[in-house]
């Protein structure tokens, strides 16, 4: 019998880039647990596997030094097998097994599947070097998925890939063309995680208001999400990245109608004038944009929302930065991020004229967040003395806790920081904004009883 059949193999992930690679990152545990490996967070494990990002430079550059980093553990002997997964492996999957030597096995993120029968292998002798053959996972696979920590919110992964086609995303060439999952196998999923304890579940994939459309199925994700609503125990449902001109009369009146859905919407600008947008391949002008901000404050009212803009992308004049910067001070948005341009190999936008120097890209950026920066803390200020409710999602002991209202999103929004608080986390409970600190909340549990403010 072989060492790999006769012992337990261990193994030890790291997962960098998006909540998407989370996700794959949850299913592929769940996947070796079921093959009988054991998955272990530090240590020393016969394996150890780095799920990476390859979407723009600084992602590439920390997936390599993570990669060198987990290499230098396997010359010390704290790792014995060194496996390269996700999205850098399949982006470059012609180069890196010649580059990185060091590696003993590539797998694309569709190929999560094959991960326990490969691992057996590369103790048998048998495995290949690469295995980069599927895009997307399977359905079926979404089942095994097993989460970290089973906290309050959870992530839910709609689809896989993009149509789009933007000038300055590498997403299709790496993740291939829009495919969405089945509605049945979501909806299993979703139950699933709930039994698990999530209160919280947010949608996510590169453009979920593109769900269904490759199955000819136009305006899919309403649907969706109200079946999803219908969840016992579900409280929040959260809309993470929706594409400008698919956000339609339907889906708003659904986010403004049905209570789960949080009033939250998270939606990409990238830019706003009319000629970076019209080179970026975006498929709108700012009019549609300024619009679409209008309607949705006016029919949803409070509403949150995030957006996403790229500042120095090839042939942005001054002139266009300034109707940039002047949108983000009179749009008002409640989260912004601002990045910049990143000149990627297989895409358009590479080889286009008119690049803008890295220092003048930054400078640019650094002005975008400086003014968001003000807005925020003016919304923040605003907040003082409302009572919302939180997901609890951290318990640090003396009656402290980090958690989140309705109006942010896990991860990029800034938290509420309480103070007195006697229960658990993931949980729900009702406070009291005292004040901020930086991007964060200060906030109190409104009931003084014990324990204050839960909320099943």
């Amino acid at each position: 019998m072989s060492e790999a059949r006769r012992r337990e193999i261990t193994v030890r992930i790291l997962t960098l880039g998006c909540a998407k690679n989370s996700v794959d990152a949850e299913v592929l545990s769940g996947l070796l647990a079921g093959d009988g490996c054991r998955v272990v967070t530090r240590g020393r494990a016969d394996v150890g596997i780095v799920n990476s990002c390859g979407f723009i430079r600084e992602a590439k550059e920390e997936s390599i030094e993570e990669i060198l980093a987990m290499a230098r553990l396997k010359k010390r002997g704290t790792i014995r097998r060194l496996v390269v997964a996700g999205c850098l492996a399949r982006r470059y999957r012609e180069e890196l097994p010649e580059s990185l030597p060091e590696v003993d096995l590539f797998v694309g993120p569709g190929d999560i599947p094959a991960v326990p029968g490969l691992l057996r292998g590369l103790f048998e002798g048998s495995a290949p070097r690469s295995r980069v053959e599927e895009i997307a996972l399977p359905d079926e696979a979404y089942r095994h998925r097993l989460r970290e920590g089973a906290g309050g919110s959870a992530y839910l992964k709609i689809l896989e890939g993009c149509d789009h086609r933007c000038a300055y995303c590498a997403i299709p060439g790496i993740r291939g063309p829009l495919k969405s999952r089945d509605r049945e196998s979501l909806l299993a999923e979703a139950r699933m995680l709930v039994r698990g304890g999530a209160r919280e579940i947010c949608l996510i994939g590169q453009d979920i208001t593109s769900y269904g459309a490759d199955r000819g199925e136009a305006g899919g994700l309403a649907p969706l999400v109200r079946e999803l609503c219908r969840i016992r125990d579900l409280r929040w449902l959260r809309l993470l990245y929706l594409y400008p001109t698919r956000v339609d009369r339907p889906l708003i009146d659904l986010v403004a109608g049905e209570e789960k859905v949080c009033k939250y919407l998270d939606i990409p600008i990238q830019h706003i004038d009319a000629g970076v947008l019209g080179r970026m391949g975006r498929r709108y002008g700012p009019e549609e944009v300024v619009s679409l901000l209008r309607r949705l404050r006016e029919r949803i009212p409070g509403i949150f929302l995030r957006t996403t803009l790229i500042a120095g992308f090839p042939g942005e004049t001054d002139a266009a930065f300034a109707r940039l910067l002047r949108f983000v001070e009179e749009a008002r948005f409640d989260y912004l991020g601002a990045f910049p341009y990143s000149r990627e190999e297989g895409t358009r936008a590479y080889a286009m004229g008119r690049q803008i120097p890295e220092r003048v890209k930054r400078e640019r950026v650094r002005q975008v967040q400086e003014t968001q920066a003000g807005i925020l803390d003016a919304r923040n200020r605003a907040m003082t003395g409302r009572e919302v409710e939180i997901l609890v999602e951290e318990v640090s002991g003396k009656g402290r806790a980090r958690g989140r209202h309705r109006g942010q999103a896990p991860e990029v929004d800034g938290s509420v920081i309480l103070s007195g608080y006697r229960g658990v986390a993931s949980r729900f409970c009702r406070v009291r904004i005292t004040g901020t600190r930086e991007w964060d909340l200060l906030a109190k549990p409104v009931d003084s009883g014990p324990p204050p403010g839960i909320l099943t």
